[in-house]
């Protein structure tokens, strides 16, 4: 399929942000190339399904929001003295399954020994991130929940700009939860007004107030 689409990367870099294309009938072995095309293009995201690609070009407040995960995982988990790694938007792939995503940021609670010194994950062999994050303001055509079902994602947050949603993975696929696994008593209705103040105003004062609403609950 890609060799009949020689000009891809250049169709591609002419996508605006936000917006993406879906490719039908690629190989997982073109799949990984493209994975190492667009090693160097944080901007972009590449979903594997059953061999269709899509490739998704972010806008700057998808990128904006996302970043902001990390500073909220890092004041939740400095309260509670609990160890993380982030992983960022490392690609997390199954050929198995033939899939693979690359979420907006994810994170392990356990395994740190493990994951720590190595720069890329195989999840065929590795364990998966103990949550995964997806930003939806640049929206894909493609259904992620049961991508990263097949990854074996303990916990999923969303958010779409408005509202975000906690799913955790079950036998039968995700379902939405109103309470996440890792912070009890952490629900998602919370989180949005830190993100837009972290997005709209400052991060660091999304931090301050963030960390006195975390330990006003937790005390």
């Amino acid at each position: 399929m890609i060799a009949a689409l020689p000009n891809y990367l250049a169709t591609i870099e002419t996508l605006p942000l936000g917006a993406s294309i879906l490719l039908p009938d690629v190989s997982w072995e073109e799949y990984e190339q493209m994975l190492i095309d667009f090693e160097e293009a944080p901007h972009v995201r590449l979903t594997f399904d059953h061999g269709r690609l899509e490739i998704m070009t972010l806008s700057s407040e998808h990128e904006g929001y996302a970043g902001l995960f990390t500073h909220l995982i890092s004041v939740l988990t400095e309260e509670l003295n609990m160890p993380f790694l982030a992983r960022r938007s490392t690609t997390l792939k199954r050929q198995r399954f033939a899939r693979g995503a690359e979420a907006d940021d994810c994170f392990y609670f356990s395994h740190l020994d493990v994951i720590g010194n190595k720069k890329k994950l195989n999840l065929d062999s590795d364990p998966p991130p103990d949550l995964a994050i997806e930003v939806g303001i640049s929206h894909g055509s493609m259904s992620k929940l049961p991508i990263y079902a097949d990854l074996q994602i303990p916990e999923l947050w969303r958010f779409d700009g408005n509202a975000v949603e906690f799913y955790q993975l079950t036998e039968s696929g995700y379902v939405e939860v109103a309470h996440s696994q890792w912070f009890p008593f952490l629900t998602p209705d919370v989180l949005p007004q830190f993100l837009w103040q972290g997005n709209s105003e400052d991060i660091n004062s999304m931090r301050r107030t963030f960390r006195v609403w975390v330990q006003s609950n937790l005390s």
